[in-house]
């Protein structure tokens, strides 16, 4: 599992192939292509570079060597990978928007805000 780092380099969840998992364990979300999906189908943003993007464009978090967006902070030493949940069944994912311009700046929205839709 990667570590998912937020705008302070905090890590704040855990990328594991197409599955990102919160730090307990518990699964947040899932990877189709680029676009991010919660478990309802919902379009939560894009991934790209490494970079998780809101809907505007701006970045939300990032893994170790993403490019392409912010000035990225020195990254904190993550914790213990957690023991997975079973991702659920997945759902039809929605139909995503038209990707924004990707942005140089930080998105106001929290890993939590983002991954809750």
């Amino acid at each position: 599992m990667k570590p998912i780092f937020d705008r302070h380099g905090r890590t704040t969840a855990w990328l594991d192939r197409e599955n990102i998992f919160q730090l307990n364990g518990t699964h947040a979300a899932v990877l189709h292509g680029k676009n991010v999906h919660g478990h309802r189908g919902q379009h939560l943003g894009m991934f790209d570079d490494g970079l998780f993007r809101d809907h505007r464009g701006a970045a939300v978090a990032f893994v170790a060597g993403a490019s392409g967006g912010p000035l990225l902070p020195l990254t904190s030493i993550p914790p213990l990978e957690p023991i997975p949940a079973l991702a659920p069944l997945p759902s039809i994912p929605s139909i995503p928007p038209i990707p924004a311009i990707a942005s140089l700046g930080w998105s106001s929205a929290t890993w939590t805000q983002f991954v809750n839709g």
